[in-house]
């Protein structure tokens, strides 16, 4: 099953500083991510920081995770072994993060600096967290493996905002505009 993460931009006049996305599959499993880093640096630092870890995260095996946890897991490592220099002034202390990883048994999302994660399909936004769930947290790169929330139904899209997003709930119009998405 194709993946795809989408992270809600900042409000402002550049809400994508330091935004990045990235959806893989091989076999069985797939896996998306969706971001940003060193948001409120000076553009340079911005786009060297989140490519840094798009290059990262395009590295990451697939063929070398058995499930969707082991890809996440996995991710989680390669995301903490960059080196705090490349993620920007903040050295990832800012760092927001959307993985949405899937196998033949179902679908697991994971991430730091959220404020709520929603399931987008057929028109609708479906809340996946709520509250004071552990994957609603403040940025930064984690210092252990953060947990992973389980569904057996899959959800193809998964949108969420940073933890600081001024809005609690999110309108359908023009949602993939402020995701950066262009459908």
């Amino acid at each position: 099953m194709k993946l795809a993460a989408y992270l809600h931009g900042a409000p402002g006049r550049l809400p994508f500083i330091g935004h990045f996305r990235l959806g893989r599959q091989e076999g069985p499993l797939s896996i998306a991510m969706a971001g940003c880093v060193a948001q409120r640096s000076d553009l340079s630092s911005a786009f060297r920081a989140a490519r840094e870890v798009e290059a990262v995260l395009r590295n990451v095996s697939l063929t070398a995770a058995v499930d969707r946890h082991d890809l996440l897991t996995i991710t989680w490592e390669a995301l903490c072994g960059i080196e705090a220099s490349d993620l920007g002034p903040q050295g990832g202390a800012d760092l927001t993060v959307l993985l949405s990883a899937a196998d033949q048994q179902g679908m697991g999302i994971a991430g730091m600096g959220l404020g709520g994660v929603w399931s987008w399909a057929d028109d609708a936004l479906q809340p996946l967290v709520t509250g004071d769930h552990p994957l609603l947290c403040g940025p930064g790169r984690p210092d252990r493996l953060p947990g992973v929330l389980t569904l057996d139904a899959p959800a193809s899209v998964v949108v969420a905002v940073p933890y600081d997003h001024p809005v609690p709930t999110l309108p359908l119009t023009e949602l993939a505009k402020n995701c950066g998405v262009h459908l």
